[in-house]
């Protein structure tokens, strides 16, 4: 009852510890959640049907794009532009991949074992053909080669492969290599049985079979006249706020944003090198240039260069080594030494020693037999016996399996090593396969061992270069540097607004730069910077600091501070004129745009009035500002060289008939037809036509359109699985 008694006694108090420690409990629970939900979204690049897509992911896509073009093109440095490049078609491709798998999955659609064991069999497909798996007789991929490698793969992850220690990294990498080819191909496969679903859906009628009959063999000369609507001065056409509504609610469409986006003004600054700088590159270049000219050490002299392009001493195909220097090789002769000379696409300094050429095979099919021992004098009297037992006419599987070996024949094909990272052993057994004839067997010494190798096969003799090249970037000091970066430090504490700094730049020797309604997806859209006007360059460079603050911290008018981006190549600061958020564009935003719309229709009624019951060509030229013209072979699908509203009509105009006038986009026209011509070899089919039309419309639906490089399809894809592009933060 005490117990009690005190309890009662402390009610209030104890009602508020307890609610404390709910509290405390509650709020340590709920910063646990919030961390765990901080933790499950970093790195999230995007969502796309609700799905997170981590970074990890699309980094991972973006190396096997480059080991691909590593293992088929050799190649192994990329220009910031390619780099780009690549990032951007492995992310349209990763999209569109990910939107085809949601929707093939709901109707049903699968790539079976069996297709993609066709697609092998049939060997066609491009990626196949550009494969180390290529029948060197045939010209064409080999589906027993994969096997054979894929086979030894297997046993060289158990254990139980006669594989070299030494190129196992290759295997590795032409494992990866294959795994991306495989899965590519399951992607294509699986596209293209979406697209002729798609395909397959899309029909035409037979009146529109009957007009692009008449449409395309008829054609027709024409005698053209235009009233443009630029013969009007734009002042002498009055606009009022309530045409400017009707005419943007009438257009609002056109105005609609996908995203948030920015309109920027900003200077950039490339930091170059001075005449200094370039005097001090070339006296270096001219020293190493005498030195590598006689030097038996050429390797020590490119590494103490510092060269982008490491010596290997294996002769290499001209593939292997960057497109400015293998043009040259095969005009040197042995024993050349050519330059410096500058390379401007890549801007280096580069020196080229010609130490062999030769012709060698491409591929060299071998086997071989790893022989070991107690110690290394064991493996040397080991390895003697067997190679003395072999040159007598022992058989050389029978004598692998009596040391627990197979002997299974490998291709080792050039690109499969020429660009990797070898030692001295590697370089001993590369070099000593090449030059060995089919049939001839080799005992190499190693330091843990030996190698009895024997060449069972040679394709495809190529020409071969043992070449050292000295490739050194024309660099900025950093005292050039230091001075650039408080010069333009300078002029932005002077200039901090975007009124100033366009007012004062030109002064400074600089110039300020425009890009109206980008998102973050335009860092990286290749096709957003092929429009005209459009500094593609300054996205390729820009820091990832700099894209936070303009779309994360930025206010309207505001000026970023001083970036240093692209390891110091560029300085840049940035103003944002205006935000866009996601939706339809306000009136105020586009006004000029609508209201150049609005100018065009009151012109085009002006005209069209002073043209009411005008007959002839000669009635329309009479109109001030007119001007004529003549065209031959007009149909309906002729080019743009022609207004959409004379293209319109022209399918039924007859000889001699005048048309007209009527409103087009730059101007009101007439035009007459003079002559019509009929191709004497048409004959309508229907069928035919019918198909054509059905087949433009799916090309149009499904085919990737001009700056945007996604098909409408795939457009509409992304919208309905609300795709997300938040890239900006990590790349």
């Amino acid at each position: 009852m005490a117990a009690i008694q005190g309890i009662r006694k402390h009610g209030k108090l104890l009602i508020v510890v307890i609610g404390l420690a709910l509290l405390a409990f509650i709020t340590e629970e709920f910063f646990r959640a919030t961390e765990a939900q901080r933790n499950q979204n970093s790195g999230v690049i995007s969502t796309i049907n609700g799905k997170k897509i981590h970074s990890q992911e699309y980094s991972q896509l973006i190396e096997s794009y480059k080991s691909y073009l590593s293992m088929t093109q050799g190649k192994t440095t990329f220009t910031d532009d390619e780099d780009a490049a690549l990032k951007e078609q492995a992310w349209q491709s990763f999209v569109s991949n990910k939107l085809i798998e949601a929707e093939a999955e709901k109707l049903g659609l699968t790539v079976t074992d069996q297709e993609m064991r066709n697609v092998l069999a049939e060997g066609t497909n491009p990626m196949l053909a550009q494969s180390p798996f290529v029948n060197q007789q045939t010209g064409r991929f080999d589906a027993n080669m994969l096997k054979s490698f894929l086979d030894e793969y297997k046993k060289m992850q158990a254990g139980s492969s006669n594989v070299p220690e030494q190129y196992r990294e290759q295997y590795d990498k032409l494992y990866s290599y294959w795994q991306f080819v495989e899965k590519t191909l399951k992607e294509t496969l699986l596209q293209q049985k979406y697209n002729a679903l798609l395909h397959m859906s899309i029909t035409s009628n037979p009146v529109e079979s009957k007009l692009a009959y008449e449409a395309t063999s008829t054609n027709k000369d024409v005698l053209l006249a235009a009233v443009p609507y630029a013969s009007i001065n734009d002042n002498d056409v009055k606009v009022s706020d309530e045409e400017l509504k009707s005419k943007y609610n009438e257009l609002k469409e056109n105005f609609k944003l996908d995203a948030d986006s920015k309109d920027i003004k900003y200077v950039a600054v490339t930091v170059k090198a001075s005449d200094a700088d370039k005097a001090e590159l070339d006296k270096k270049m001219a020293e190493f240039a005498q030195e590598i000219a006689t030097t038996d050490d050429v390797a020590g002299v490119v590494r103490r260069a510092q060269s982008s392009v490491i010596y290997i001493d294996v002769p290499r195909t001209a593939d292997a080594f960057p497109a400015d220097i293998s043009a040259m090789l095969d005009s040197m002769g042995v024993g050349a030494v050519k330059g410096p000379f500058l390379t401007v696409s890549d801007n280096t300094q580069n020196i080229i020693r010609l130490l062999a050429k030769t012709q060698a095979p491409d591929s060299i099919q071998i086997r071989q037999i790893q022989v070991g021992g107690k110690d290394l004098d064991d493996a040397r009297k080991r390895a003697d016996s067997i190679y003395t037992a072999l040159k007598a006419g022992a058989d050389f599987a029978e004598m692998a399996k009596k040391y627990s070996q197979t002997a299974d024949s490998t291709w080792l094909v050039s690109n499969m090593y020429e660009n990797a990272t070898m030692d001295e052993d590697n370089l001993s057994f590369i070099n000593k396969a090449q030059s060995m004839a089919v049939g001839e067997m080799a005992n190499i010494e190693f330091p843990q061992g030996n190698i009895i190798l024997q060449v069972t096969d040679r394709k495809n003799m190529v020409t071969k270069y043992n070449a050292a090249v000295i490739k050194c970037p024309v660099n900025y000091s950093s005292e050039t540097s230091k001075a650039e970066y408080n010069k333009f430090s300078k002029f932005i504490a002077e200039n901090k607004t975007i009124e100033s700094m366009e007012k004062n730049a030109a002064k400074a020797g600089y110039n300020v730069q425009t890009l109206n309604g980008i998102t973050t997806e335009d860092f990286f859209s290749m096709q957003y910077f092929s429009q005209p006007g459009i500094d593609r360059h300054m996205m390729r460079w820009i820091s990832n600091d700099a894209k936070k603050w303009i779309f994360d911290e930025a206010e309207d008018g505001q000026i970023s501070p001083l970036y240093v981006c692209d390891n110091g190549n560029h300085l840049l600061v940035v103003g944002v004129a205006k935000s866009h958020e996601k939706g339809y564009m306000p009136l105020d935003d586009v006004k000029d745009m609508v209201k150049a719309e609005v100018l065009r229709d009151k012109k085009a009624e002006m005209i069209l009035g002073k043209l009411k019951g005008a007959k002839s060509i000669d009635q329309v030229m009479a109109q001030k500002g007119a001007v004529s013209d003549s065209a031959k072979n007009v149909n309906f699908y002729a080019d743009n060289q022609f207004d959409p509203v004379i293209l319109g009509s022209i399918s039924k105009a007859k000889v001699n008939q005048f048309v007209g006038p009527l409103k087009g986009r730059d101007a009101v026209f007439a035009y007459q037809v003079t002559k019509e011509t009929k191709d004497p070899e048409a004959k309508y089919d229907e069928q035919q036509y019918l198909t054509g039309a059905a087949r433009s419309h799916a090309s149009m639906a499904l085919n990737p359109r001009q700056y945007y490089g996604e098909s409408p399809v795939i457009s509409y894809l992304k919208k309905k699985a609300k795709v997300t592009d938040s890239r900006y933060l990590f790349y």
